[in-house]
């Protein structure tokens, strides 16, 4: 028998176009409504949350069809901080064509794009994820026919593969604590029934941080509804470098194993928000787990080039409610060379405006202590060894204590031949606190030591003694300047001085104290700051070097950074000495040092009759075995320069006056408890 194939051709090219034009009525005469009501009410009985969507269910035909719904929301927990867990700018669902011309619909495929998550706990431990159904009609009904034990709860419609696109999570962990917030520009989770393994690819980011770009399993899809997510198994890229995270999330607690290498270690300051170093290559071998009612995360290994550290951090709620932090660590081998400076976030060019102001002298960032009372924190971090630096830094170690009404920060090293510590002591007792720094230094490297802290001065080859004694009232660093009281010795021997702060000085005074490019050398430098209502005046100050000594002093307004000081300065030689005159140096945050000569200022400073030489008593103290000269001189300023007092410069109105600090409740005081 002969088949006609050419009829048949023409028949299917006609019948195509026929179905195409049926399946376009079917799908535009459906009644979606019924549809999004059946999904809604089966949301309901599983969750026990309210589906809710701006603009209803509509068809979209294409290669592949689809329903898309636009403002879909979730109901939240009746006690979270908002109405809505989940609020999604469109739902994509698409179609199974095989199911479309049997008469049914089912779900293929769903795309979320544009979803925002907030995930959060409340006092008593409870997750908003938490969903159970409703308890009205949940138990059998009599038409059924059936018993208790039999019945099945109401199983969620489950769809095999979820798409997400430009969605935010964001975790909140508390009162007082930021939240975590998780970008998440593309991810796929597939499983192929809802209580199997969650396959994750895709990519996530903390804001302005290196994205995490994981493949591998993650829980079940009913155990992140339950909050027990199951076995993890995520590796991938990070950073530049690679990371696996391995472990489990169950009923006995969590317990997850991270590795992680990379070139920059720097990556992980977004996550952990701390200002992370910059520095590489490292690697990572870190534990993150429960412990009873606490969550540690152990640091089993840390490498970032020569460096090593090792430590742990234990977080725990203790009976009364106060969150808990313990950290430890140890620093085998700290090299300042594999390091450098956390990297900046990245500001609008617009936010900083062309004439911003330097940076100030004296640094008044805002400090709160509104935490007092309501945390405990202890600190605990021991260095074995520094390198990097001129002077070599060992034992050294810094313990950070926060309880309900006191403040302790201390820290104490060995550098070089010498020592250095600091205790910063804050105690909020009373109508506004007061806060008490006490530093020490003897025989140290200043270019060391200012390097430790942050900044640098520019000094060379300069050993120093520092004896530092401040207190001041105020909840804020711009109070506790405002009313500093106190005292600063400073006493440093040889070493150079950059040449860059000395060029705004008059050029006589710079062809006195020669130098070159490199900078001015000195003998010695010594002086005394008295501090009294913010104002630290500088009465005794001495400097001598090869080819000048120079004496004088000032001061230093620590609210507003304005200073001002006078040196006389006394040449070595007779060639000289036309260029030693009296100079006044202005300036202060916001402004260029001023600098002039007054010639006057030299008969005022010396008193009548037989003028002893400042160079002279220098020499004879440096005869002192082990005494620095310009300290043993500093003391006698006044009784060899009697005028020199009287001449000292007065700060202005605006720099002595001091607002009144404000005071606010900083937890509990002792008087309340």
């Amino acid at each position: 028998m002969r088949v006609p194939w050419r009829r048949l051709t023409w028949i299917l090219v006609a019948a195509v176009p026929v179905a195409a034009v049926a399946g376009v009525i079917w799908a535009g005469t459906r009644d979606l409504s019924r549809f999004q009501g059946r999904l809604t009410d089966q949301v309901r009985k599983v969750t026990g949350r309210e589906l809710a969507a701006k603009v209803p269910l509509s068809i979209k035909l294409g290669t592949e069809p689809a329903m898309v719904a636009e403002g879909v929301t979730l109901s939240n927990a009746p006690w979270a901080s908002r109405p809505d867990l989940g609020r999604v700018r469109k739902l994509t669902l698409f179609l199974d064509p095989a199911s479309l011309f049997l008469g049914e619909i089912k779900i293929g495929r769903v795309v979320l794009e544009g979803a925002d998550i907030l995930v959060e706990r409340n006092d008593v431990g409870d997750t908003n994820l938490d969903m159970l159904p409703p308890p009205d009609g949940s138990g059998p009904h009599p038409g059924e026919n059936r018993s208790f034990r039999l019945r099945t709860s109401p199983a969620f419609p489950w769809i095999s593969t979820i798409e997400v696109k430009d969605s935010v999570l964001t975790v909140a962990q508390g009162e007082g604590r930021p939240a975590v917030v998780l970008e998440i520009p593309s991810a796929t989770f597939k499983s192929p029934a809802p209580d199997k393994p969650l396959q994750l690819e895709g990519r996530l980011a903390a804001p302005q941080a290196a994205p995490l770009d994981l493949t591998g399993t993650a829980g079940t899809f009913d155990g992140w509804m339950r909050g027990l997510p199951g076995n993890i198994d995520l590796q991938g890229g990070f950073g530049g470098g690679k990371i696996a995270i391995k472990g489990s999330i169950g009923v006995k607690g969590s317990n997850l194993q991270i590795t992680s290498e990379g070139p920059d270690v720097s990556v992980f300051g977004p996550y952990i928000r701390l200002p992370v170093p910059s520095g590489g290559p490292y690697a990572l071998n870190a534990k993150a787990g429960t412990q009873r009612s606490a969550f540690k995360v152990e640091v089993t290994t840390l490498k970032v080039g020569s460096s090593e550290l090792t430590g742990e951090a234990l977080f725990r709620v203790d009976r009364k409610g106060t969150p808990t932090v313990t950290v430890n660590a140890d620093v085998n081998r700290l090299d300042l060379g594999d390091l450098k400076a956390a990297p900046a976030s990245v500001v609008p060019a617009a936010a900083t405006p062309a004439n911003a102001p330097p940076p100030r002298l004296v640094p008044t960032q805002p400090f709160s202590a509104t935490w007092l009372g309501r945390s405990t924190l202890s600190v605990a971090v021991r260095l074995s060894e520094i390198v990097g630096l001129g002077s070599k830094v060992q034992n050294a170690s810094v313990t950070l204590t926060s309880g309900d009404t006191r403040f302790t920060l201390r820290a104490a090293a060995s550098v070089g031949g010498g020592s250095a510590g600091f205790d910063l002591v804050y105690d909020p007792t009373g109508r506004i606190g007061q806060a008490t720094l006490t530093g020490t230094a003897s025989k140290v490297s200043l270019a060391d030591l200012t390097t430790l802290l942050g900044f640098d001065l520019g000094l060379k080859d300069a050993v120093g003694d520092i004896d530092l004694r401040l207190r001041g009232g105020g909840r804020n660093t711009r109070d506790a300047l405002n009313s500093a009281s106190g005292s600063i010795e400073i006493a440093v021997t040889k070493g150079l001085w950059p040449r860059e702060p000395l060029s705004r000085w008059p050029a006589e005074t710079q062809r006195l104290l020669g130098g070159g490019d490199g900078g001015v050398p000195f003998n010695c430098i010594a002086g005394r700051f008295d501090v009294s209502g913010g104002i630290a005046s500088l009465r005794r100050l001495v400097v001598d070097t090869p080819r000048a000594t120079m004496v004088g002093g000032g001061f230093l307004s620590l609210r507003t950074d304005n200073f001002e000081f006078i040196l006389a300065p006394e040449a070595r030689d007779n060639q000289n000495a036309v260029l030693a005159s009296p100079l006044r140096l202005k300036g202060g945050s916001g402004r260029e040092t001023a600098s002039a000569l007054e010639p006057n200022l030299a008969r005022l400073i010396v008193a009548a009759g037989a003028v002893q030489s400042m160079s002279g008593q220098i020499n004879l103290a440096t005869k002192q075995a082990g005494a620095n000269p310009c300290a043993v001189v500093a003391p006698r300023v006044e009784a060899l320069r009697p005028g020199l007092r009287a001449q000292m410069p007065v700060p202005a109105p605006a720099d002595m006056r001091r607002p009144r600090p404000q005071s606010q409740a900083a937890g509990p005081q002792r008087s309340q408890r």
